[in-house]
Formats: C-alpha cells, structure tokens, sequence
C-alpha cells in the first residue's frame, strides 16, 4: 500500500471513529471473543450489539 494511502486512511479513521478502551477481569476477553466468534462478530461489533441491545431494553423499561 502506498504511504499516501496509508496516511488518508490513518487520518479517515481519527476523522470518523472513536476508541473505547476498559479493564475486566482476566477471562472475560477470551469470553467474548468466544461468543462473538460463535455469532460471526468481531469483538467490537459483538460489543457495539450489546451495547445497544441493552440501552434498548432499557428504554422499553422507562
């Protein structure tokens, strides 16, 4: 890949997503990874599901 490319692309991922980082305890990565291979997701998607699963519940809640 050209190096021009390389650094348009740096710059449209800072431009367009953000990072989330968090601690858990040992086990808990291999565990989902696990499950999101199972579901065909990446880590990060399979969070993102989640994630968003869980706000929605939480809104028919309110």
């Amino acid at each position: 890949m050209l190096e021009s490319r390389k650094r348009a692309n740096v710059k449209w991922v800072k431009e367009n997503y953000e990072q989330i980082s968090f601690r858990a305890q040992k086990g808990t990565k291999d565990m989902i990874k696990q499950w999101a291979g199972e579901c065909g997701l990446s880590m990060a998607a399979y969070i993102q599901q989640a994630c968003k699963e869980k706000a929605e519940k939480n809104l028919k809640k309110s």
